[in-house]
């Protein structure tokens, strides 16, 4: 019934679009992609909107905004959407500024739904997104990607090449597609969202452990060299390891870690 439901809901958006076009609606573009402001400009939104999904499976109920200073939380001149049951948001009434910040989105532990685990999130758990298209997709592969692009210096191209890489992911563009939609009918994306769950249920165990400091920001590059080194990404696409199990933390706890201890 979700599906049908989701189905229905992206057919009657392209409608609007369309009828939006019809009457002389468009967008515009430039062939630039900044180096490590998150934006890529060929596809930006124009009219003041950007829209997008937050993907770990569909979130629904997480707060989404836009991060003017990139220090991962939200603050009063930030624009602050909610996703909806399909994990989609929409900001409106930007200007075109905000188009190069990155789009943070939070999910709240008992209060966000995750659609793919069919349960509340266990954890609070941040994630972010450089791409500046014109759906601006949200979870933990754009998360990672924003890592390689800060903690490693890389390009936008560089970090994107680096995650296909790690993973193995099905195409040149599948960290910044609505990789879920695609997973219905091919066993590719359906490999991708289950190694996105795995990702996301690690990355709340990690916030809610790490002791070491109170700024996200950090927080999120130290939890990603903490996955890289101590448990390492081939872990995170084995099948053997079912999402939303607690079967990761088990496998890998973070109990003992220096400057580190449980939260919850």
């Amino acid at each position: 019934m979700r599906l049908m439901k989701k189905m229905l809901y992206t057919v009657m958006a392209a409608m609007t679009l369309f009828a939006v076009a019809a009457c002389g609606g468009g967008s515009g573009s430039s062939g630039d992609s900044t180096q490590n402001s998150g934006t890529n400009d060929s596809t930006q939104s124009s009219g003041g909107s950007l829209s997008g999904v937050v993907i770990d499976g569909y979130w629904q109920g997480a707060e989404v905004f836009m991060d003017f200073n990139g220090n991962f939380e939200h603050d009063e001149n930030e624009p602050l959407v909610t996703t909806d049951a399909y994990g989609q948001y929409r900001f409106e009434n930007l200007d075109n500024d905000s188009f190069g910040h990155p789009v943070v989105a939070k999910g709240t532990a008992g209060d966000t739904y995750d659609d793919g685990l069919g349960q509340y999130l266990a954890d609070n758990i941040t994630m972010v997104s450089l791409d500046n298209g014109s759906m601006r997709v949200v979870s933990p592969f754009t998360s990672l990607h924003w890592y390689y692009m800060n903690n490693d210096n890389m390009t936008f191209e560089e970090a994107r090449n680096k995650v296909i890489e790690e993973f193995g992911l099905p195409s040149h563009q599948a960290i910044f597609e609505d990789f879920v939609e695609k997973s219905y009918d091919n066993t590719s994306y359906q490999n991708m969202v289950n190694t996105s769950m795995r990702m996301g249920e690690y990355m709340g165990y990690y916030f809610s452990s790490d002791n070491s400091t109170t700024n996200m920001r950090q927080e999120m590059m130290n939890g990603f060299t903490y996955m890289h080194q101590n448990v390492g990404w081939d872990n995170f696409t084995d099948d053997s390891f079912a999402p939303g199990m607690g079967m990761m933390r088990d496998s890998y706890p973070i109990n003992g870690m220096p400057g580190m201890g449980m939260g919850n």
